[in-house]
């Protein structure tokens, strides 16, 4: 996901990662999740490149980085939906998540 943020094609490869997860049951960050999203979003000819680099110690780094900030803000596990400072946690979630966006609130 990572190198997909940097390349722009982020938010497209998690629209597909997700439900192959938690839809059809396929492990995030599996190399069959991972090959089948980058498909989905259009860079399944660069898979190989994207597999390697995501091994890289740059990236490995740049992961860590990320992971210590998003453990600084609060989140403890995905996936984790945060909207104007607000967490919220767990795929039942989502549809709180998207009413805070949209309203500010939960309340009806």
């Amino acid at each position: 996901m990572l190198i997909g943020v940097r390349e722009g094609w982020g938010p497209a490869f998690a629209r597909a990662a997700y439900p192959l997860w938690f839809g059809q049951g396929i492990p995030n960050g599996g190399e069959d999740n991972l090959r089948a999203a980058l498909a989905a979003c259009g860079q399944g000819a660069a898979a190989d490149r994207i597999l390697a680099m995501a091994e890289s110690p740059d990236l490995l780094a740049a992961l860590d980085d990320e992971t210590a900030a998003a453990r600084a803000a609060g989140v403890f596990g995905a996936p984790t939906f945060a909207v104007d400072g607000e967490l919220f946690w767990g795929d039942d979630h989502l549809e709180d998540a998207l009413h805070w966006a949209r309203h500010g609130t939960l309340a009806p």
